[in-house]
């Protein structure tokens, strides 16, 4: 039997292309949180709480109906700068910043899907004032062992000292 031409290479090929078929991955449309800690030291008993910030949000103490003003750290973003048509800070979730206190000093910062490279950490008093400020950058680890499609990481801990 005499085969057309292209079937002829198909025929051919289709031992090579079936197991690299199989191989492809499909990532599942998921949303992960990425954490890093925030630990005190030095004289810390005047901080009531403590902030961290981004080029594009600052977090919110959940106790605090209102955050004190703070001066910025970097130049604001345009207005849909984020790709996404949104205003910076006011897309679905990519810039909010929770805050957990995990203990006396500890505080555990989750980034929805994302993992800045450089964030400011703040001590703050009751009345707001700041105590201690530090701009550090993160290295992420993600958990886990499958890689392809992301996942949840954390950064090493931070240490703020607080100066009495």
């Amino acid at each position: 039997m005499v085969w057309p031409r292209p079937f002829a290479c198909l025929a051919l090929l289709l031992p090579v292309l079936l197991p690299v078929a199989g191989c492809a991955k499909t990532c599942p449309a998921m949303a992960w949180i990425n954490y890093v800690t925030v630990a005190l030291g030095g004289d810390a008993r005047t901080v009531a709480w403590v902030q961290l910030c981004t080029p594009d949000a600052c977090s919110q103490a959940a106790d605090r109906p209102t955050a004190p003003p703070v001066l910025p750290t970097a130049t604001p973003t345009p207005t849909g700068a984020n790709g996404l048509g949104f205003p910076p800070g006011q897309g679905p979730a990519e810039h909010h910043i929770s805050v957990e206190r995990t203990g006396a000093g500890a505080w555990r910062f989750g980034f929805v899907v994302e993992s800045p490279g450089s964030v400011t950490v703040r001590a703050l008093d009751s009345a707001g004032k700041t105590l201690a400020e530090k701009r550090v950058s993160l290295v992420w680890q993600q958990l886990g062992k499958a890689t392809e499609c992301g996942g949840p990481a954390t950064a090493p801990p931070v240490t703020l000292t607080v100066n009495a």
